[in-house]
């Protein structure tokens, strides 16, 4: 046998904790996320919010959603083993009882270790409809209010959800990003998807069929927008890939933009 050098072995992976659903067919929240951060050398621990037979764009599903007392003692387990995490990424979570569990302790996690990274998916909803309970809502805002929260990627209509008023115009976008960043304190804001037109945007051009993804960041004097092709399909996972690539990147490059440039380019590349 061959003796490998040290210099050869990979870099020691890192830490990541992450909380979101699990569906036995198909791949999105957990079973979308878990395997690209494995290949980016990440050491994943899962904590399934949920386990379904299959997401809920099938129409029926069946399964179970695990409690906040569930939760709490899964964290209970992790404490007495003294984990520690260099991230963590919270997708959907279902019941406000549970977010607020999920909230308290990710928060005591980033107090005992204020470098790491949280990017926090608030997984509602999409194109004018909650498939949460209502009541998740002032969790969400309590857990920002916190200003533990590095990274936030709401599609459009999370944000409007999450902030009380729509967005329908340029000024409000830039009104509702002021806001995350100056009454959340949240580093760096990533609205993955926006309705608005390119018009409505300010934006030049002929932009027929195009989606945007908005980025701010607190060092920026500017929102900056990626246009993504529009599809006339339905897609899953999507978001679940997106915010996971994300993490990773802005956690080695610390480059709010450059990572979102290099996430969008690979999922304009994958099919889900």
């Amino acid at each position: 046998m061959t003796a490998i050098e040290i210099s050869h072995l990979p870099p020691k992976a890192n830490k990541i904790l992450s909380i979101q659903s699990h569906v036995v067919h198909g791949y999105v929240g957990n079973k979308a996320a878990t395997f690209p951060l494995q290949t980016l050398n990440w050491d994943v621990d899962v904590l399934n919010s949920v386990n379904f037979s299959n997401h809920t764009g099938y129409g029926a599903v069946e399964g179970e959603c695990f409690s906040g007392k569930d939760i709490q003692d899964v964290f209970s387990g992790l404490r007495s083993i003294n984990m520690n995490y260099d991230a963590m990424l919270t997708g959907y979570i279902h019941g406000a009882n549970t977010l607020d569990i999920v909230g308290r302790e990710c928060m005591e996690i980033k107090r005992r270790n204020e470098q790491a990274l949280w990017l926090l998916d608030p997984v509602m909803g999409d194109e004018g409809q909650l498939y949460v309970n209502k009541n998740v809502i002032p969790i969400y805002r309590k857990i920002l209010r916190s200003g533990l929260v590095d990274i936030i990627t709401p599609n459009q209509f999370e944000l409007e959800v999450l902030l009380g008023h729509k967005i329908h115009d340029l000024q409000s976008l830039r009104q509702a990003v002021k806001h995350l960043h100056d009454v959340f304190d949240i580093k760096y804001v990533v609205i993955s998807s926006l309705s608005l037109s390119g018009e409505q945007l300010g934006l030049k051009g002929n932009r027929s069929n195009k989606l945007y993804c908005c980025v701010s960041a607190c060092h920026l004097q500017k929102l900056v927008f990626f246009e993504i092709d529009k599809y006339d399909s339905y897609f899953t996972g999507v978001g679940d890939l997106f915010s996971a690539l994300l993490l990773d990147r802005v956690f080695r490059s610390h480059d709010i933009l450059q990572s979102t440039n290099e996430v969008l380019t690979i999922m304009s590349k994958v099919y889900m």
